[in-house]
């Protein structure tokens, strides 16, 4: 059994908590790339039926979670064109995503944000990387939430999923959370002064670096210890 893993309750429909969890197991590294998921096993270990783990395996193929594979699914092994790929995906839609961030968000976002800032702030300074991930993890889904069009912010946080498991490999290294931070930083300036324009500037800035920094790097897995991505 994965560790963390639970068996589903009731409630919620199966299929969504089923969905969840293994979501959850994905973002936490317990299932690691390449890994080969069996419908079969996942059933037993949660304590319901086949049905509900094929469809939450579906769901999350189509969100490229993880990738079809000899009739069932594994973990997606990624490459550096697959990075850049989306990278570019990523590039339309935070962009505009940080211009809604800029124009849209109430007062109290704006606050919670920089809090969340702080907090990110605080946990790199002491080397503590599992906090600034989550503090960082919380700065991003508040930026979503602060965009009133609600599909932009949805199809930006599936996106933002996909990348989450080299994310959280990357910010291991303070060089790589520092950069972050100073691109937060830039972000949290923008939305406090309202200015759209420099809220896309520094996101576009950032993810310029990424696309120049994978599409040097030349075919191959992904590599976790350079300038990955955030």
């Amino acid at each position: 059994m994965v560790r963390g893993s639970r068996i589903i309750g009731q409630g919620t429909r199966l299929r969504d908590q089923v969905y969840a969890q293994i979501r959850d197991e994905l973002q936490g590294e317990q299932l690691k790339p390449g890994q080969r998921l069996v419908e079969l096993d996942l059933a037993t270990r949660y304590g319901v039926s086949r049905t509900p783990v094929r469809e939450a395996l579906l769901q999350l193929s189509r969100e490229g979670l993880l990738a079809p594979h000899d009739r069932g699914y594994i973990v997606p092994l990624d490459t550096q064109k697959d990075v850049v790929d989306r990278l570019e995906v990523r590039r339309l839609l935070d962009c505009r995503l940080v211009r809604h961030a800029a124009t849209d968000a109430t007062a109290d976002e704006v606050k919670a944000l920089a809090r969340i800032f702080n907090r990110a702030r605080t946990a790199h300074e002491t080397g503590r990387a599992k906090v600034f991930i989550e503090a960082h993890n919380q700065f991003r889904a508040m930026v979503r939430a602060m965009c009133r069009n609600l599909l932009l912010g949805r199809c930006a946080g599936m996106v933002d999923d996909v990348f989450q498991m080299m994310r959280n490999q990357i910010h291991q290294s303070p060089e790589n959370r520092a950069i972050t931070l100073s691109c937060d930083e830039r972000l949290l300036a923008a939305i406090q002064n309202r200015d759209p324009d420099a809220a896309e500037a520094a996101m576009g800035d950032f993810l310029g670096s990424l696309d120049r920094y994978f599409a040097a790097a030349g075919p191959g897995p992904a590599d976790a210890d350079g300038s990955g991505e955030r």
